[in-house]
């Protein structure tokens, strides 16, 4: 269902899924539930003001008739048409909850690894872009041990298919610094809330992922009296894929557990603050550690033929660190929901494979 036009009556274009047909055949087709979406709308567009100063929102108007400089680029997008399709126009539904007295909801976080936990990876940002910010997976074992030379550490590179090695780390919780990451906190604003995330809903390629490998309920993310951090999420579980609808064409989905997050807030004892060792600023819920698996066909060694879906979906024989060592790579998206909260976070993932030189 879409808006056609918002301008004095307003029109409604309503289409029926595949399932709403189904069901009107049979007649069972009735209206109990009604959701929406803004996947159209690119907030970055919002502007404050510049006559306000930096930072303050506008409250002056343009016009009797007109919006505020800082509503007119949102209000002037245009919808999206409606589709039979299900997900073709709402990927991301507007989260509604029954509790009337929510303070603060959560977000999801990847653990940046600023530690130098060797368990957790790190996103690579000493490069210019379009290099910059992506989390490389290596296919095999070759491209590892170039990867390790052109990055100069092993805790920006993800494994193929590796149980304990390498893993990226997603948190759960509330970003803000204003609330003490205590237990106090997490208790009151995310357990009592009914707002822990202890489980997660995983997404990935199906044309680049055979399956997925998460940690388990068991494993272990705190920090001591002292600041200093253990993490052992353990052997890793092949994850299965699920029959829960995907936002995404060709993508298949999985389920994890989360485990319970316990790095407190301890009073800056120490030389690591709770802070410095988690990716959320305030109290955190959960966290899932992830490892990924790529299809056969594209893990192939440098004497390999090269499979055509690097051709297809990516780039070939590209000098990416500089030097004369060629690599094939395909960008993708991991996407990560909270099963409770239903936030979300978007991976970056580039898939490498040494090409030669």
């Amino acid at each position: 269902m879409s808006f056609l036009d918002n301008s004095g009556t307003i029109i409604l274009d309503a289409i029926l899924t595949d399932i709403g047909r189904q069901r009107m055949t049979q007649g069972r087709f009735k209206i109990t539930k009604v959701t929406y979406g803004d996947d159209e709308v690119d907030y970055r567009l919002y502007r404050k003001d510049p006559a306000a100063g930096l930072g303050a929102e506008s409250t002056t108007w343009l016009g009797t008739q007109t919006p505020r400089l800082c509503d007119q680029s949102i209000l002037s997008q245009s919808c999206f048409e409606a589709f039979n399709q299900p997900s073709a126009v709402i990927n991301y539904g507007l989260t509604s909850f029954e509790r009337n007295d929510l303070i603060y909801l959560p977000t999801l976080k990847i653990n940046s690894g600023s530690t130098g936990n060797a368990t957790i990876i790190k996103q690579h940002a000493g490069f210019s872009k379009p290099y910059q910010g992506v989390h490389y997976l290596s296919v095999n074992s070759e491209t590892t041990k170039k990867l390790k030379t052109a990055l100069g550490d092993t805790n920006y590179i993800l494994e193929n298919n590796n149980f304990s090695n390498t893993r990226l780390v997603v948190e759960s919780g509330i970003n803000n610094s204003e609330l003490d990451g205590n237990l106090e906190n997490c208790k009151a604003f995310i357990m009592q809330t009914g707002l822990l995330d202890s489980y997660y809903y995983i997404y990935v390629d199906s044309r680049f992922f055979s399956h997925t490998i998460t940690s388990a309920r068991s494993a272990i993310f705190k920090n001591n009296a002292n600041g200093e951090l253990t993490a052992n999420f353990k052997s890793f579980k092949r994850r299965i894929r699920t029959s829960i609808p995907t936002p995404v064409d060709q993508y298949d989905s999985y389920m994890a557990k989360g485990a319970l997050n316990k790095i407190y807030s301890n009073n800056n004892v120490g030389q690591l603050t709770d802070q410095a060792l988690s990716a959320i600023a305030g109290p955190r819920g959960s966290v899932m550690a992830l490892g990924l698996a790529t299809v056969n066909e594209i893990g192939g060694s440098a004497g390999a033929t090269r499979n055509q879906k690097y051709n297809i979906f990516g780039s070939t024989d590209q000098t990416v660190f500089g030097g004369s060592d060629k690599y094939d790579f395909i960008d993708t998206t991991v996407y990560i929901v909270g099963g409770i909260s239903n936030a979300q976070v978007q991976i970056p993932v580039r898939i490498i494979r040494y090409a030669g030189t």
